[in-house]
């Protein structure tokens, strides 16, 4: 779910304090910042925007969302989010199942530290990881 350059605290889960059945935290995403398009193959996502605003790309539907907007993502459905204001997006996201933790794991920084920059396709074989799979763009070819 995250770029690596949003921060990310996860509260329940299998590492943190033993959940077997459920994974929720907590992200902050800067101006700008955006979760890649990506889809999660066996967990279903609920998001709640808390503060911020950003455009959410959900399956064939895009729309804004604001403060207050819950956003649900079953399984098996691509989504991707921006944040299209001034300030950070605060959200809260839980998932159905554990297991996409290690995918956040492995691409984002926990609050407070630097991220180092990873390419494309290694944040592609962490969503793997997490048992999701993000959209590659290759970006066009420049012409002469």
């Amino acid at each position: 779910m995250a770029s690596p350059t949003s921060d990310f605290n996860l509260k329940v889960g299998p590492k943190t304090n033993g959940s077997k059945h459920l994974l929720l935290g907590t992200e902050e995403i800067p101006p700008g910042g955006v979760i890649p398009k990506h889809k999660h193959h066996g967990e279903d996502e609920i998001l709640l925007i808390q503060t911020g605003n950003g455009h959410v790309w959900l399956g064939d539907k895009e729309y804004d969302a604001r403060p207050g907007a819950l956003v649900f993502i079953p399984a098996g459905t691509w989504i991707s989010l921006k944040n299209t204001g001034k300030e950070n997006i605060s959200l809260v996201f839980v998932w159905n199942e554990p297991g996409f933790e290690e995918m956040m794991r492995c691409a984002s920084v926990p609050k407070g530290q630097i991220a180092s920059p990873i390419s494309r396709e290694e944040v592609k074989e962490c969503y793997q990881h997490g048992d999701g799979e993000l959209e590659v763009v290759q970006a066009p070819s420049k012409t002469p």
